[in-house]
């Protein structure tokens, strides 16, 4: 067979069997599973319809939905169609769907609710190439253009009588047209300025990074993904879809962010694709379980504990460690599931000293490196020696170096093969072979790399000192009563922050200081809470360089939310619009000339 993602689905399909299942979905209080059979079937039903609307290989295909079987069956079919997916995360505006539906061409929208669907009916006069709609979910679209609005079910009749064998044969036959160089996808950045560029990725890109991170991880069927992060995430389609299945793994579907803590228990998963803000949200909500203790035995037992994982106060499996692994440690896995091999972190910096942490609890975490343009993964720590404050080492076939600025950039399988329609992007990111990532970093002895900031982010103060504004931001955002942080700085005179707070953790700040408040707006203005935190921000930042150290800070009264537009759906923050929105809360930290 060909090396790619559609042989990969044959062969699982062929190791497992039919009536094995890989997806699992929670109705009620049952996980409902999705078998290989059910899917090879609606996956042939798909390319009758797509044969049916004279779609030509290379034409797009929108796919805006949560995580769910009808998104695995529509990805596959595309392929086997040789269509291009365009996966959209269902926490855009329709203005931004709109660009993305209309820089790509996409001919079919696939989508999973109402809400969905009246944002692109909004919008659907506006796009000229796209053709139908089909909406995943049987219910009542009457109120909408019912003349190019389908119900995914309506289509799952077609080919209903042919046998599961012919359908392989079908699907093997197309497989064997498909070709290492086909387009796969093409994957729209969630950029921090401007509009998201389309990447566009390949068979070989996909297939040479799932192969790379199977050597490392060695998943099997035995193994059991939480799947939280959307499929649209290209850190969680590679690593916590593509190479869960063809690995044999199970993946469990999470209704939502909310019920992770819930699903947690009840899935045990061995392997989590994680964000490093569920594990701060993690460790904060222990923390914060110790604090909300009575007074007494058990408080200073837990506390004893969670100070030591903090210290390190003892060797792991020496008899002090056992005492605290017994009454303290065991329980906290219990809360993830009891059966957790590793979370695997990307799509941000995770924090040392929360890492660290859990490592000393028995809760293994590998944090990895990536970015949409390699597919995505470039490197991760290995399980056999992993070291807390870097990424890891390049993955197998990557080549890894820094230029004379210390930029790192990439080389090997995994490099897109370009944005959709720009090739002067293409040419600026892509020189010689080699993609430049934008990320300034270190390479240790042993190979390890460190990122130390985005190359594009690097602030520049009125006193021409650079100051890398991730690092201090990681600093900070290691106090638990801090939700989110963005530092200010460039072609300023010092450097200031904007601090959103954690409001339970705010609140138990002043409830633990006996300070009393009626509204939030006055807690995060009250005198003695911003002494207290300047307090946290002097102790954090005493090793900084004096011109990298925070002057001063604002409180902000608002959550950052991808509704609100200060976060990338990746959960970033967009620098340029959040300086726009908070130009008064910033000119107030500086002296007015």
């Amino acid at each position: 067979m060909n090396n790619t993602l559609t042989s990969f689905l044959l062969d699982h399909i062929e190791k497992t069997g039919l009536d094995y299942a890989s997806f699992f979905t929670k109705e009620d209080d049952e996980y409902i599973p999705f078998s290989n059979s059910l899917l090879i079937k609606q996956i042939s039903a798909l390319i009758s319809y797509f044969n049916k609307l004279n779609l030509k290989p290379g034409d797009k295909v929108a796919i805006i939905a949560e995580n769910r079987n009808e998104w695995a069956v529509t990805d596959f079919a595309c392929m086997f169609c040789r269509l291009v997916s365009v996966p959209v995360y269902t926490s855009l505006s329709a203005s931004q769907i709109k660009y993305i539906l209309g820089n790509s061409d996409s001919k079919v929208c696939f989508l999973s609710n109402l809400h969905l669907l009246d944002k692109v009916s909004r919008i659907r006069e506006e796009l000229p190439a796209l053709k139908e709609i089909i909406i995943f979910r049987d219910i009542d679209t009457s109120k909408f253009d019912t003349d190019k609005t389908i119900r995914y079910s309506e289509l799952m009749d077609a080919g209903k009588n042919n046998g599961e064998e012919f359908i392989l044969n079908q699907l093997r036959s197309l497989s064997l047209e498909i070709v290492n160089p086909d387009l796969v996808t093409i994957v729209y950045t969630s950029g921090t300025t401007g509009n998201p560029k389309g990447v566009m990725l390949t068979h070989n890109n996909y297939c040479s990074n799932v192969n790379a991170c199977q050597k490392i991880l060695s998943i099997n069927s035995e193994d059991r993904f939480l799947s939280y992060l959307p499929f649209s995430h290209s850190y969680e389609r590679t690593a916590g879809y593509y190479l869960a299945l063809f690995c044999g793994a199970k993946i469990y579907f999470a209704q939502s962010f909310e019920t992770i803590p819930a699903q947690l228990t009840e899935v045990k998963p061995t392997l989590v694709i994680t964000v490093p803000r569920l594990l701060d949200k993690f460790y904060n909500r222990i923390i914060k379980t110790g604090t909300d203790m009575d007074e007494g035995i058990g408080k200073k037992i837990f506390n004893f504990a969670i100070d030591s994982a903090h210290k390190k106060s003892f060797p792991k499996n020496s008899l002090k460690w056992k005492l605290a692994n017994a009454l303290v440690y065991k329980k906290l896995r219990e809360k993830t599931g009891g059966k957790i091999r590793y979370f695997i972190s990307g799509g941000g910096a995770l924090n040392k000293q929360i890492g660290e942490f859990f490592e000393f609890t028995g809760i293994t975490i590998l944090e990895g490196y990536g970015m949409t343009e390699t597919s995505p993964v470039i490197s991760v720590n290995p399980p056999s020696n992993n070291k807390y404050g870097t990424v890891g080492k390049p993955i197998s076939g990557v080549s890894v170096k820094l230029t004379n600025e210390n930029e790192i950039i990439v080389s090997g399988d995994l490099v897109m093969k370009g944005y959709f329609n720009d090739e002067m992007s293409t040419a600026e990111t892509i020189k010689d072979g080699w993609l430049h990532t934008g990320d300034i970093g270190e390479i240790d002895p042993d190979g390890y790399i460190k990122i130390t900031d985005r190359k594009k982010s690097l602030i520049k103060t009125s006193g021409g000192k650079y100051i890398a504004p991730a690092h201090i931001e990681d600093i900070i955002g290691g106090l638990n009563y801090v939700e989110n942080v963005m530092i200010i700085g460039n072609e300023r005179m010092y450097v200031t922050a904007l601090i959103v707070p954690d409001r339970d953790q705010l609140a138990e700040l002043a409830k633990t200081n006996n300070l009393e408040y009626h509204l939030y707006s006055d807690l995060i203005k009250n005198k003695v809470i911003n002494e207290l935190i300047r307090k946290d921000i002097d102790r954090l930042q005493s090793d900084l360089a004096p011109y990298e150290k925070i002057k001063k800070f604002t409180l902000l009264e608002i959550h950052f939310t991808i509704e609100g537009g200060e976060l990338t759906p990746t959960m970033k923050v967009k620098r340029k619009f959040v300086e726009e929105r908070f130009k008064d809360e910033i000119e107030r930290m500086y002296p007015k000339i």
